[in-house]
């Protein structure tokens, strides 16, 4: 605040100026009003500081004003003249306005540089953080590429599976091809086992119906030895249950063929029995010679219902009947032929069944040898022409 003193020297002055200081000063104190009006303009709005000072510059203040200026700002207005309006009292408002308006201008500014320096931090924030969402940008483009590079990896991962499988598949399919040729080689060789195994079986057999012929030929040769003294008379009748076979052949042999005093071991019928048809005797010499003469002797039954014949086995039987249409033909062709057991002999050669097909017996043949029952047949020498 200002002294008294100081009041009463300003309001001396303020007396002994004249009217034209009071106009002039009027003029200058307008001036300044704007200049400050300007300047709080400039700093509100941003107008630079060298722009300010030449607005100073080129309106220069008068030291009276700059004077009253300064007291009016240092020391108050006590009193005005009783009837006049102060122009100071004016200025001096619009200075205090000024001021608060200043100090408020002040005080944003200060809440300007704070709002400022947030703003700073702030954009270094905002910077740091566009490097870092940069950064997470080129991390997003690495990890995408890694992505990219993984699915293909996990595709080509895929396929390499699918190829292992198949080719696992393929290798099973193998397995089972080999395991189906190893059975087929078993089977194969088991097969060829059993070749073996039945070539040698049939070797066997064929051994065994070689031996099985041989036993049979030995049988049969045994038979026909057994039987080499026997002959059969048929014709004979006088067959009773009682009947006497010796003496029936005796009186047979004395009568039809004049032959006595025959060694004969036994003497039967055989054969089914026909009634109104004799059966067969079977006479069994003791000596050969006895058996041969009555074979000599049997030209005289020419004619005569009775026969003499052989007795052989069955078998060589059955291969005699057919042997007796063969030796028919080949004496009709001129050869001299003959029967010996169960072989054919033409011209002295032993003849071959295979040579020459099987001819069929006629009538006449057949029942001659339909006659003897059981197989049993004639046997005949065609160079005599006996049967």
């Amino acid at each position: 605040m200002p002294s008294k003193s100081e009041k009463s020297k300003g309001t001396k002055r303020k007396k002994g100026n004249d009217s034209s200081i009071d106009e002039s000063q009027n003029g200058n104190n307008s001036s300044l009003l704007n200049s400050i009006l300007g300047a709080v303009h400039n700093v509100l709005y941003g107008t630079s500081t060298h722009s300010n000072e030449q607005q100073l510059t080129a309106s220069p203040t008068p030291p009276a004003m700059m004077s009253t200026v300064t007291m009016s700002t240092s020391t108050p207005i006590s009193a005005t003249r009783p009837g006049t309006i102060d122009p100071d009292d004016d200025i001096r408002r619009q200075i205090a306005s000024t001021n608060v308006k200043l100090d408020e201008i002040l005080v944003r500014l200060a809440k300007l540089d704070v709002i400022e320096a947030k703003l700073s931090a702030l954009d270094n924030s905002v910077t740091s953080l566009n490097v870092r969402v940069n950064v997470v940008e080129v991390k997003t483009t690495e990890l995408e590429k890694s992505v990219d590079f993984i699915s293909d990896t996990v595709e080509e991962a895929k396929s390499a599976l699918d190829t292992v499988k198949s080719v696992g598949n393929a290798v099973n399919e193998t397995k089972a091809a080999i395991q189906d040729i190893k059975s087929m080689k078993k089977v194969q060789v088991d097969s060829q086992r059993h070749e073996r195994t039945i070539e040698t079986m049939c070797k066997s057999m064929d051994t065994l119906r070689k031996q099985n012929r041989e036993l049979e030929e030995q049988i049969t040769d045994l038979r026909w030895r057994s039987m080499k003294n026997n002959l059969i008379i048929t014709g004979l009748p006088g067959e009773n249950r009682g009947e006497d076979t010796e003496r029936t052949v005796r009186a047979f042999l004395d009568c039809e063929m004049g032959i006595k005093n025959v060694a004969i071991g036994n003497t039967h019928r055989f054969g089914r029995f026909n009634r109104g048809k004799p059966r067969p005797i079977v006479i069994r010499f003791l000596f050969a010679h006895d058996r041969e003469m009555v074979l000599r002797n049997r030209y005289k039954l020419r004619g005569s219902p009775f026969s003499v014949r052989e007795q052989f086995p069955v078998e060589m039987e059955d291969r005699r009947r057919k042997l007796f249409p063969v030796a028919d033909q080949m004496r009709d062709r001129g050869h001299h032929v003959k029967i010996v057991r169960d072989k054919l002999f033409v011209d002295g050669e032993l003849y071959d069944p295979s040579d020459d097909d099987e001819p069929e017996l006629d009538d006449r043949e057949e029942e001659e040898f339909l006659d003897a029952d059981d197989g049993m047949g004639a046997t005949i020498d065609t160079s005599m022409n006996l049967r």
